[in-house]
């Protein structure tokens, strides 16, 4: 499984969850990709991307979860939390 973070750095809010998801990286045992979507958009709208930022969860190739806009470090802890769970309760 593995966390796309889309972000912008012309993004106020992207700099902040940056932040965040460096705090998630030692919680999560998942792999995390931040992509900037001014250098990668073709991903970005691969995604389908309408807000930033956006974290996607992947589990094999497909989008399997994940959330759009800033959130603090507690709401998408339990947000990543709660979504990896359920995949692995699927598996």
């Amino acid at each position: 499984m593995k966390a796309i973070v889309f972000t912008s750095k012309y993004c106020p809010y992207c700099r902040h969850f940056e932040t965040v998801v460096e705090r998630l990286k030692k919680e999560v045992n998942i792999e995390f990709e931040i992509v900037d979507v001014d250098e990668k958009w073709e991903l970005a709208e691969k995604f389908e991307v309408v807000m930033l930022p956006t974290l996607v969860l992947i589990n094999k190739g497909e989008v399997v979860g994940g959330f759009m806009g800033f959130a603090d470090y507690n709401t998408a802890l339990e947000a990543m939390k709660e979504q990896i769970s359920e995949i692995k309760n699927l598996i």
